[in-house]
């Protein structure tokens, strides 16, 4: 009976310090739209193998449709990793209590959510907005997050007439004047209408930040259980993105460079102007003082009131439950280089 017990105790002791499972070393990434040059940093991350010196492979980044359809996507398991706006986020998981995401890495310190227009529309106000024809259906991020702008600039009334398009046609139909403007992210949507021929001058751009509505803008984010259960997995991810958004910082146009390789049809013109844009929202002054990530609690607080406020969502999550530092890199090696501040 003794050594049945001490058998017992073994199997016990085991069982303790032994893994659970084997944590997922193989990954998928969405990212939030079709591939352009805000994607760069995903792209050096891998082209110079800081995926696989981190411990992972990354078996592929894809394209995505909207902020809410790659939270769909990410929350099914079909990708372990997405590229979302921390607001549209914070309303899926409201949407979806079962299956709660979680952000790992802000990329973006200021919201590039913005409604961009004709100026010669007249269009100057959020209020201005009402009854207008906006590309941009459900699944998108401004689309599924615009009442938090409307509750900022009190106009709650504003009733906007969605047009649900494929953003590849978002600019054709911006030139043929189907639409009054589009709704998206300053650094996707202003280039796609640029390439059809207008100037910066022939626009007028409704950002958020303007009307009250600052919040935090894309960030990693993943299933808070894979998270927990894969947490050396997760930190490798986060750790090879910051990277590779560093050396995007740094040297823009080499990171063009590997993307044109990557699709030759891109037009490098248009690209530079998507990716300034992006890394403008990325290396923010308080960026460059503090650090890739360095959300600050004030902030992440205002953004998960606004969307609580703008939905009438009946609680208010935990800053915890919607961003974790767990699993970035070490301060110092989030702070960019002096040069590229």
């Amino acid at each position: 009976m003794q050594h049945v017990g001490t058998i017992a105790a073994l199997v016990t002791l085991v069982a303790a310090v032994a893994p659970a499972h084997a944590e997922v070393k193989n990954v998928r990434i969405s990212m939030d739209w079709i591939i352009q040059g805000t994607h760069a940093p995903f792209f050096v991350a891998q082209d110079k193998g800081y995926f696989k010196a981190a411990g992972v492979i990354v078996d592929a980044i894809d394209k995505g449709n909207g902020a809410t359809n790659v939270a769909v996507t990410v929350a099914s398991g079909a990708y372990q990793f997405g590229w979302v706006d921390v607001p549209s986020m914070i309303l899926f998981n409201a949407k979806n209590p079962s299956t709660p995401l979680i952000a790992v890495y802000v990329s973006f310190d200021q919201s590039p959510l913005a409604f961009i227009t004709r100026k010669a529309a007249g269009i100057r106000m959020p209020a201005d907005l009402d009854g207008k024809k906006i590309a941009g259906g459900p699944g998108t991020a401004v689309h599924d997050t615009a009442s938090v702008l409307f509750k900022a600039a009190h106009a709650e009334n504003v009733k906007v007439n969605w047009v649900a398009v494929q953003p590849q046609l978002f600019g054709a139909m911006f030139k043929r004047g189907d639409v009054d403007g589009t709704g998206g992210f300053t650094n996707s949507n202003i280039p796609a209408i640029l390439e059809m021929g207008f100037a910066m001058d022939d626009l007028f751009v409704l950002k958020y930040s303007d009307f009250g509505a600052d919040m935090y803008g894309l960030a990693l984010v993943t299933r808070r259980k894979f998270a927990d259960e894969n947490p050396e997995t997760t930190r490798a991810v986060v750790k090879a993105l910051n990277q590779g958004t560093k050396d995007a910082i740094a040297a823009p146009q080499k990171a063009l460079d590997l993307l044109k390789a990557r699709d030759p049809m891109m037009k490098m013109d248009i690209e530079k102007i998507r990716l300034d844009l992006a890394l403008g929202l990325t290396n923010t002054a308080h960026v460059a003082s503090s650090g890739l990530s360095s959300v600050t609690p004030e902030k992440l607080k205002k953004t998960i009131a606004s969307v609580v406020a703008a939905y009438g969502l009946p609680n208010t999550p935990d800053p915890e439950s919607v961003y974790t530092e767990r699993y970035l890199p070490p301060a110092a090696e989030r702070m960019l280089s002096k040069s590229t501040n």
